[in-house]
């Protein structure tokens, strides 16, 4: 685990990256429960883009250059909004 004052190398700006990916998806999937509801079937293309956007949001914060472990969860959230608007910008028809 990081120190806050401590800088990070590749391999804890990935985790701490890939953490601050995964962490919007959570959220919104907590506040999407009830105790009524169904867990809704995922196709498998689904959970291999998402896999990946998690993976990704890790490589985007080494390649931003998150040196602290909050610049690494900041720079990891903020991928799959990356991630969304380029696929919505370069996708025919994704208007």
């Amino acid at each position: 685990m990081a120190v806050p004052d401590e800088h990070l190398g590749r391999l804890g700006q990935f985790g701490w990256g890939l953490a601050g990916a995964v962490s919007p998806s959570l959220i919104r999937a907590f506040s999407s429960l009830s105790p009524e509801s169904e867990i809704p079937h995922l196709g498998w293309a689904y959970i291999i883009v998402t896999v990946g956007v998690f993976g990704f949001g890790g490589v985007w914060s080494i390649a931003m250059g998150s040196d602290k472990f909050w610049k690494a969860m900041y720079n990891g959230a903020t991928f799959p909004l990356v991630f969304g608007y380029l696929s919505h910008v370069t996708i025919p028809g994704g208007h």
